[in-house]
């Protein structure tokens, strides 16, 4: 038997993950096991509504600040590096997308950091499309793609932070992003790109952030590993 920590149910199905939240379930304690019977007394307590909504609403307003104040800051490289061609454009109407789509996902369903990842992977290809079928400048590369690989840290540290009791529900995000940091920075061994400003902190602040989670969160980080590849 297993128990959802974040909606602080029981599971008897055979399954890892809550249909509830969609969270990786836990294995339950021998007090879980005892407090069973309290519950068939007194009823099986329900999550909390009204503080979610409130944690998930100060997440998306931080999400929001640190949109604009990345978009402000991509303006500046752009206007000192390439003025000829305004791609933050482009970068800003791409993180404007990303945010109404998290909003609505986050309103009708649950289990918004797969949704996140799977937005950003989209993201990140919409934008070197952009850059191919434009004449392929590089701009989506050097600039733009390393921008939303450091949005998604800033997202993913945010989420672990105010849900400090599931942090490593979050795991495989950070695995994710980490994955495109690596991919961006092995772009410039490869002769795809020359300016490795942006994807070099993409790869620092990545790798820094998930060996302090490897190191840190020890037994909950080994025991997502396993849980989610089975090893």
């Amino acid at each position: 038997m297993n128990k959802c920590r974040h909606c602080n149910v029981a599971v008897y199905d055979d399954i890892d993950v809550c249909l509830l939240c969609h969270s990786v379930l836990d294995e339950m304690t021998k007090e879980d096991m005892d407090s069973i019977s309290g519950f068939s007394k007194k009823g099986a307590p329900y999550p909390d509504v009204r503080k979610r909504a409130k944690r998930l609403s100060f997440v998306m307003k931080l999400i929001l600040f640190f949109f604009i104040i990345a978009e402000i800051a991509l303006v500046a490289v752009n206007y000192l590096t390439t003025p000829h061609f305004w791609w933050s454009g482009i970068s800003g109407a791409s993180m404007v997308y990303i945010y109404l789509s998290m909003v609505y996902w986050i309103r009708h369903d649950a289990g918004y950091a797969t949704k996140i990842g799977l937005q950003l992977s989209f993201t990140i290809a919409l934008l070197y499309g952009i850059d191919y079928f434009a004449g392929m400048q590089g701009w989506s590369l050097q600039w733009a793609i390393p921008g939303v690989i450091l949005f998604g840290d800033a997202i993913v540290f945010f989420l672990m932070m105010l849900n400090r009791q599931h942090w490593y529900s979050y795991t495989l995000l950070l695995l994710m992003i980490t994955l495109f940091s690596v991919g961006i920075i092995s772009l410039y061994f490869v002769g795809r790109i020359e300016n490795i400003v942006l994807p070099v902190v993409c790869v620092g602040v990545s790798g820094i952030y998930l060996l302090g989670t490897i190191i840190f969160g020890d037994r909950e980080f080994s025991r997502e590993m396993k849980r989610r590849f089975h090893v």
